[in-house]
């Protein structure tokens, strides 16, 4: 019994430095630093989240990540439509002698409800004048009328189109027949106004 009481104190020594040199085994290294003590703090690491994405540093010309949500794609715009215009009457006098003018048609004009669909894509004009846009109500392919107010048979002319001041000129087509300038010549005269232009009859554009 002596015996166990004088080895009991040694053993229990024994057991405490085996327990302090694995746990100093255990325990991270630490460096020592040099500063103030405000630099001696041991900040804590963040806890990385496996299924996040690292986000780009600065300066990162990379792949950025996947966005599901992109902005949506804008069309380019078209290019204008590509028009030529072409001279269908040229008079030998004032054009105003040749036709008359509408006022309804003229008031029309001005609310935008009787136009050119293109404006001066034929045109018409006297001898050192302004030319005037032209529309047929036959066939009325270049004729914005959503009212139906054209009638077949009959020549539209514009003047200033697009403005307060639109005037609207009407002239039976038949009528205007020997100062028609069309493709392959007609009864007109040509542009310069120096001799009429050889050809059949001509036709309706």
């Amino acid at each position: 019994m002596r015996a166990y009481s004088c080895l009991l104190p040694a053993i229990m020594t024994v057991t405490f430095l085996v327990a302090t040199m694995a746990r100093a085994q255990t325990m991270p290294q630490m460096t020592p630093v040099s500063g103030s003590p405000a630099q001696w703090m041991v900040r804590p690491t963040p806890s990385q989240d496996p299924m996040k994405l690292a986000q780009p540093q600065p300066g990162h010309m990379g792949a950025g990540p996947y966005d599901p949500s992109p902005p949506p794609a804008v069309a380019l715009p078209l290019p204008p439509p590509h028009t030529q215009s072409r001279i269908v009457y040229a008079f030998a006098g004032p054009a105003a002698r040749m036709m008359t003018v509408s006022r309804e048609l003229s008031d029309a004009c001005r609310r935008g409800r009787f136009t050119q669909r293109v404006n001066m894509l034929y045109r018409a004009f006297g001898t050192k004048e302004t030319p005037l846009g032209v529309a047929y109500g036959t066939w009325a392919i270049n004729l914005v009328d959503p009212d139906r107010k054209r009638e077949a048979g009959t020549v539209y002319f514009f003047d200033k189109q697009d403005t307060a001041r639109c005037t609207v000129y009407t002239a039976r087509q038949d009528v205007l027949l020997p100062w028609y300038y069309g493709p392959g010549g007609g009864y007109g005269k040509d542009p310069a106004g120096t001799a009429p232009v050889p050809g059949g009859p001509p036709q309706a554009p």
